[in-house]
This record gives C-alpha cells, structure tokens and sequence, in this order.
C-alpha cells in the first residue's frame, strides 16, 4: 500500500507540487492566526486566585457644592475620610455580609488602572519588575478578596498588621523571580528612590499567586498599604468598597433587597452609594472594554479562515479526487477493493498534509525564534510556568492544533468524493476511457 501511494504522488507530482504549496501557504496562515487565540482562551481558563462569586462591589459618589443636602463642613479630607470609614462600619452590619473592605484608588484586582515599579532582592544586582495593588489597612482587605496566605501571617492578621510606609506582602512568585525561591524568610528589598537614596522593603507576608485581571496570567504582584490617604483625590469615580456575600446566601436575593437599603442607609456627610453589582459583571465590563474586542476579533477571523479553509483545501482535494475517476475503474478493474480505493487516497492526502505541515511550521518556526510566540495580554515577567510560556512546549501544542485542523479538512475533503467512486461499477468508471 505505501509504496502504491509514493508511486501515485510521483507519478502526479507536478500537480501535487502545487497541494504542497498552498497547504504549506494555509499552515503558516493557520499559525498567525490560531496561536493568539488559543493563548487568550487559555489565560482566561486559568483560575482567578480567589472565590469571586459571592463578590459584589458598592460604588460611592459626593454631593457636589448647589445639590439640595450638600455640606460644605463635610468636604474636606478628614471628614470625608471619616465619613466613608463609617459607611464601611455600617455595611459590614448588614446580616447577608460576611466581610467588607475599602476600595479606594484605582489599582485593585481588576481594576481600570496598572501599576508597575521595580524593585531589587537584597544581594542582588538586578531588579525585577512586578504589579503592586493599593490597599487600606485595617479594612479586612485580605480575607474579603479571599487570598490564600502561603508563608507568615494569616489573611485576617495581614489586615490587621500595622503598616508602615516601607511595608509590603507579596505574591509567591514575585519571591519565586527575586529570589529564586518563595520562601519568605530572611528575604527583603531594596527600592531605589530618585536613583540615589535607598530605602529598605520590609516584606510583611505572601500570598498565593493570583490573576490581577481576570484576561492576564498570574504575575508577581505587591500589596502596598495605602498609609497616607487622601480620600478626596479619589472623588467622584474611584471610591468603592468590596463585599464578600455569606455562604447561604443568593446574590440575586442580596441585590434586589440591598438596593433599598442601600439608598437609605448608606449615607453620610456628603457621601452617598449610588450603585452596586456583582464582581463577575465587573470583571465583564473590564474585559470588554480593554481585550474582549480583540479575542472576539482574533475568534471571528479563526471561524471566518476555518470556513474558508474548509471550502477552500477540502474542494480542491475533491475535485482532484473526483478527476481520477478513470484511475479507480482500472484499480477495482484489477481486483481493487472499494475500501483499498479509499486508504490509498486519503492516505495520499495524509502524506501531502504531513510534508506541508512540516515545511509550514518550520518556515513559521524561523519568524518565531525572533518575534516570539502569542504572548496574550500578559503584563509582565510571568515566574509560573504555563505551556503557553514554554516555548518548546508553546509550539509543539500550536503546530499540533494546526496540523489536526489541516488533516482533519483534507481527509473529508478526500473521503467523501473517493466513497462516492470507490463504489462505482467498474465499466462505468471505463465508459470515457
């Protein structure tokens, strides 16, 4: 049978010359644009970090100088801040909570804002780069998100700790591309300020690797206490607070009760809440509007090349099956089965598919080793280790994805024509020959 096969590719090989071509065209076309893709439906697969669904966030506004209510006493940081600790104490009185914690800023978990410093591990002279988030002591930060301590202090003593400006938790892996090793102990930085004065890092506790947005890998991230707060900066769109649901407790069955209770009691000085909603509907609104387009975009143009390729390669191996019509009447003629018709076709389709896959991801291979493979929308050094930041493994799984698709349409498009002519009567495929 195979050397059948090798004989009836050579036999025709100017014609096959050009099947070679074009799949080797549609593989280096399947990679560019199958790769991004599965990077991004693999990021967004990878587990938050923390329980999220029984997460909602209220949102805070400021009467503003002329509204009917307005406190002009009430404006200033001080009472502001007072103002909105209070209404913090008064939401974690509400009997379907179980936690609640202050978001004020704009860098949170899955927040609109990213911010990034570098740092450098004590006896080292390299820095490393990594994502801090903002959070209000004493708030019971930790333990509403629902982070996991990995080393030191539990989620509730880490809210609790006293802060001081120079303190930090960190996430596992930012320990893990500092140091070489998460352990906590012994460890600290140094952070660099204006590029002359340094100032020590004092590492609080860790914290399991979590996902910052819910689109991006895992990244070494800090938790920088906010110690000095101005509250009134933050007004009138970066003022929030987060809240953890109790277990027996319906989100659907909070929102519709707390909404009225909200707008009577959630209120003091010149602050009031106006909003609330769940987290996952948070994290939607943020996916859509910084990547959601872009993965449906990347997606619709997958589906629209799959179609297209479908039609495209599997009617090309149709008719070129169809055309040796005449070839199959000789074969069964000579005592050929219908079923060796069809192995000895699609196993042509499968040799031409392999050679064209080979030659396809080699000629991509030599783009990616200096452009690099679909990173997704990772921020960042990236210590855990995914397929996806293997590049060995990166490219053996994409090359694989792309060659099942390339063989998979090929094979159709030789099956169905060759089972079509394998089972026509022998002097009827001989009639016009």
């Amino acid at each position: 049978m195979i050397k059948l096969i090798v004989k009836n590719l050579w036999s025709r090989r100017r014609r096959n010359a050009w099947l070679l071509a074009e799949l080797v065209l549609v593989c280096i076309v399947s990679w560019t644009i199958f790769d991004p893709v599965a990077v991004a439906v693999h990021d967004r697969r990878i587990p938050l970090g923390y329980d999220a669904d029984r997460l909602c966030i209220v949102y805070f506004n400021m009467l503003q100088p002329g509204t009917p209510g307005y406190d002009p006493a009430a404006s200033d940081s001080a009472r502001l801040m007072d103002s909105y600790l209070g209404l913090l104490q008064r939401l974690r009185q509400h009997p379907d909570i179980e936690h609640a914690t202050a978001l004020l800023g704009w860098l949170y978990p899955n927040s609109s804002g990213v911010g990034e410093r570098s740092m450098t591990a004590e006896g080292d002279s390299m820095g490393v780069s990594y994502n801090y988030v903002e959070f209000l002591p004493h708030t019971g930060f930790f333990e509403t998100y629902g982070f996991e301590s990995s080393e030191g202090l539990s989620p509730e003593a880490l809210s609790d700790y006293p802060f001081r400006e120079n303190d930090m938790v960190v996430t596992e892996d930012l320990l893990q591309l500092a140091f070489g090793d998460s352990r906590l102990a012994g460890k600290r930085f140094i952070e660099a300020w204006n590029g002359s004065d340094t100032t020590w890092v004092n590492l609080i506790g860790t914290v399991r690797p979590f996902k910052l947005h819910s689109n991006w890998q895992p990244l070494p991230v800090a938790f920088v206490p906010q110690v000095h707060v101005d509250v009134a900066r933050y007004f009138p769109h970066f003022v929030q607070m987060l809240v953890r649901l109790r277990e027996d407790v319906s989100v659907e069955h909070f929102l519709h009760d707390f909404h009225p209770w909200m707008i009577q009691h959630l209120r003091a000085g010149n602050l009031y809440a106006n909003k609330v909603e769940t987290y996952n509907d948070m994290l939607a609104t943020s996916e859509y509007s910084t990547t959601t387009a872009l993965v449906r975009r990347n997606a619709s143009m997958a589906v629209f090349f799959l179609v297209n390729l479908c039609l495209g390669v599997a009617g090309t191996f149709w008719l070129q099956t169809r055309s040796r019509r005449e070839e199959v009447g000789i074969l069964l003629t000579f005592g050929g089965t219908p079923r060796l018709v069809r192995l000895m076709l699609m196993g042509e389709g499968f040799i031409l598919t392999t050679l064209a896959t080979a030659v396809g991801c080699f000629l991509y291979l030599q783009y990616a080793l200096s452009e690099g493979l679909a990173r997704g929308f990772t921020n960042g050094d990236v210590a855990q280790t995914y397929w996806v930041t293997d590049f060995r493994l990166h490219f053996l799984l994409v090359s694989a994805l792309v060659y099942g698709v390339l063989l998979a349409v090929v094979l159709i498009g030789v099956y169905l024509p060759a089972r079509s002519i394998s089972r026509v009567p022998p002097t009827e495929a001989l009639r016009d020959e």
